[in-house]
């Protein structure tokens, strides 16, 4: 059975801290397959309950929530809650549980909508939860098998020039054909994708959608969703977008909104500095969870990549090994680099990704040099030899995509 990479970090969770374990990711990527996997006996209504579930539902509602039934049971230490955020009241009924049970019990609770903004106005919870991201398989996981057996922030330096393997070759191409979805990836199959991707979508925009908010204007929103993979990878006009729906700027920026918080797509920032005023400081890039929607090759790798690197971010992040964020370069001269990863919101990797390159494009030696980065990547589909260059007293690393994305996460 394949382990997927979040497992070991979770379990360690359970063993070392008393709060809940919040996962997160887009529908459909695993997560309730991978808190079971963490049940030692899993059983449902007593250690896994599933509002899903109208049985479930019931007994969390007649039993559970007014305390009838306790939860106090030393045969099951782990309780996991799944998709819990659908309840109204969640945050204040979680809260009176948790710190009623705690810490007889341990807890995972999951949820296709961002759990931490989520119902705004309620009993906060802070200090009670940790929040863990569950992403899309990537080349590292697979050729892993969702197992790390050592981790570092350092290995992104430490390359050794060669040539890609076949077998992450072989995982580069699988996933960028087929997503990098559990089910219809190990299926293998683009009859499968299709259909697979039509029930997706419909479950996102008649379920997770419809009962996020009363929106009055599904079918827009819906018509929203189809517009947003042609403007992958290139700033976002709002404008453009109010345009072509007939709706307020502020309308548009709130379904975008809505749609990252049920993990159809998701933002990047641009990088800026009130030094160099010549950055743009405003204009979002938009990118899909789901990158097999995107038809374009180079826009669908420029999109891969988008999730690898907010993957291994958000990994850093969850294992307290700093603070890290993903941003974009752009400025007035439209000089852009794609991707710029921040520690501790200073610049600090650059990545520029291009289906084929034969040499260094003036703008990551233009950034590298000004916001003096550690190292400035290359990242190329094509091409199966890892190149050095050095220009201005910086490094620059050529890769291919697949050795660049196996030492990732």
């Amino acid at each position: 059975m394949f382990k997927r990479y979040l497992e070991p970090v979770i379990q360690n969770h359970l063993a070392k801290y008393r709060q809940m374990a919040f996962l997160m990711g887009p529908r459909q990527v695993g997560k309730t397959t991978l808190a079971l996997s963490l049940l030692s006996s899993p059983q449902e209504s007593v250690n896994y309950f599933n509002w899903d579930n109208p049985l479930h539902r019931k007994i969390l509602l007649t039993q559970i929530f007014n305390g009838k039934m306790s939860l106090k049971n030393s045969d099951q230490s782990v309780l996991v809650f799944d998709e819990i955020h659908k309840y109204p009241r969640w945050k204040n009924t979680l809260k009176g549980l948790f710190d009623t049970c705690e810490p007889q019990t341990h807890w995972i609770v999951t949820g296709s909508s961002a759990l931490n903004v989520y119902r705004k106005g309620q009993d906060s919870l802070m200090g009670r939860y940790f929040s863990y991201y569950l992403c899309p398989l990537s080349v590292a996981e697979i050729l892993d098998q969702g197992v790390r057996s050592k981790f570092s922030v350092e290995e992104l330096f430490n390359f050794t020039p060669g040539a890609s393997s076949s077998e992450a070759q072989e995982s580069f191409e699988q996933l960028f054909e087929l997503g990098g979805f559990p089910e219809p990836f190990f299926k293998g199959e683009k009859n499968f994708l299709f259909k697979w991707r039509t029930s997706r979508l419909d479950r996102l925009i008649n379920q997770d959608l419809a009962s996020t908010e009363q929106l009055r204007q599904l079918k827009l929103v819906e018509h929203l969703m189809f517009l947003l993979p042609e403007r992958v990878g290139s700033p976002l006009s709002l404008n453009n977008l109010r345009e072509d729906l007939e709706v307020h700027f502020a309308t548009v920026k709130h379904w975008l909104d809505l749609l990252e918080r049920v993990f159809y797509g998701f933002k990047i920032y641009p990088y800026s500095e009130r030094a160099r005023g010549r950055m743009l400081k405003k204009e979002i890039k938009w990118y899909l969870w789901d990158w097999s929607e995107i038809e374009d090759p180079g826009i669908r790798f420029e999109n891969m990549m988008a999730v690898h690197l907010l993957k291994y971010v958000y990994y850093l992040n969850d294992l307290g090994l700093g603070e890290f964020s993903l941003h974009y370069i752009r400025d007035r001269e439209k000089r852009e680099v794609d991707f710029l990863i921040c520690q501790k919101r200073k610049p600090w990797i650059a990545i520029e990704c291009k289906l084929s390159a034969d040499s260094v494009p003036a703008s990551l030696v233009y950034y590298g040099a000004c916001l003096q980065l550690k190292k400035s990547f290359l990242i190329t589909r094509e091409g199966k030899r890892s190149r050095s260059y050095r220009q201005q007293d910086q490094v620059i690393e050529h890769l291919p995509a697949s050795e660049f994305l196996r030492v990732l996460v």
